[in-house]
């Protein structure tokens, strides 16, 4: 079972997590995290058991605990004076599964994490995160995130696809989807951001494909923040077995909080000079913010044009293996777009949209 450990208090830390080594678990040093990035942190770790300390600062262990909660299934452990029942209560009632008395810890934990142990079921698996990103206008992103989507959904049943273009965005015409809500009006209220809120600010299309929104009005831009993102994004990774995030080129802090959450970044570009130079600007810049290479592809769009940049070259500059080509048939594809269905539901034999459905099974995760 993989552990980690959420905490402040270093001293009981690693009390903690000598017992969690000995019965057997697997909790290594990179899976200690602060109360700070414990969202963040669980989010991309996908533990099987979470033990938080509450010391040195209860309260502010009890809102981790509530938000936790919230976004993954996995159960928790909290660690903290037993001798405090109005504590024990608020503790359980914030999603602690467990509570184990600190001046007791041992024996405690060793009985729990036999209970534990003995009745966890088996977790599901974790949902994958797919960002796709244009480094110049025109790319297609936009068109390859939603048909992506639409893949994964007519395979898993439902994907979460997440407008992030928020003053261009074009998601909901793509789809011929009318959202009565959106993310700006998620963030207002981050606060008292639940899975029944997130829920209820989708819009859902046939395919099995959600849709969270972006803006209305670009007056409405200024209302999404990086930490609803994140919250909205930790509590969706918790609902849907994919999340697809259509990203613009502007590197906000809502985008590279997006990007530092995807568990893979698509990187669309065109072939030619232009398209070719800002990608190799924008893989500079993904590799400045940590985002590691191995989970960056970079994928060409409208393959096939004429004079474009041959694709030896392209990969010879930006200095790494083109991914996938997604050929050009701009008949089909504005056909397809001007509708408002996606191209592999439109047009399901045709080149394009084979190449997008052998790009939405290349970036899957669960199957080859």
């Amino acid at each position: 079972m993989k552990a980690c450990i959420v905490s402040d208090h270093e001293p009981t830390t690693l009390q903690v997590r000598e017992v969690l080594l000995r019965e057997g678990l697997d909790c290594p040093v990179g899976d200690l995290y602060s109360l700070e990035l414990a969202p963040d942190q669980v989010a991309q770790g996908h533990p099987e058991l979470i033990v938080v300390i509450l010391a040195p600062n209860p309260e502010r262990a009890l809102a981790v605990v509530s938000q936790l909660h919230l976004m993954t299934p996995a159960p928790m452990l909290a660690v903290g004076p037993a001798g405090d029942a109005r504590l024990v209560l608020r503790t359980l009632r914030a999603g602690a599964a467990e509570y184990a008395d600190d001046t007791n810890l041992e024996d405690e934990l060793q009985t729990i994490l036999g209970r534990l142990q003995t009745a966890l079921p088996a977790q599901a698996e974790p949902a994958r995160t797919i960002a796709v990103l244009g480094p110049s206008g025109g790319s297609g992103s936009s068109t390859l995130s939603a048909n992506i989507a639409t893949v994964l959904a007519k395979e898993h049943k439902s994907v979460l696809l997440l407008d992030l273009k928020l003053q261009s965005g074009d998601l909901a015409a793509l789809l011929d989807l009318k959202p009565t809500h959106t993310l700006a009006e998620l963030c207002q209220n981050a606060a008292r951001m639940d899975r029944i809120m997130l829920e209820r600010s989708l819009v859902r299309h046939g395919s099995g494909v959600q849709l969270l929104a972006p803006p209305r009005s670009l007056a409405d831009v200024g209302l999404v923040t990086a930490d609803g993102v994140r919250q909205a994004l930790n509590l969706g990774r918790g609902l849907f077995p994919y999340v697809v995030i259509d990203l613009d080129h502007s590197f906000g802090p809502e985008q590279i909080q997006a990007l530092r959450l995807a568990d893979i970044v698509l990187v669309v570009f065109r072939l030619d000079f232009t398209c070719l130079r800002n990608t190799q600007r924008t893989l500079d810049y993904l590799e400045q913010l940590g985002i590691t290479r191995d989970r960056i592809q970079v994928v060409v769009n409208r393959y096939g044009q004429a004079k474009e940049v041959p694709a030896a070259k392209a990969e010879e500059a930006l200095g790494r293996k083109i991914f996938h080509y997604v050929p050009e048939d701009s008949k089909t594809v504005n056909r397809a777009n001007n509708s408002g269905v996606p191209i592999v539901l439109e047009s399901p034999w045709a080149k394009v949209s084979r190449s997008l459905t052998k790009l939405a099974q290349n970036v899957n995760g669960r199957h080859p």
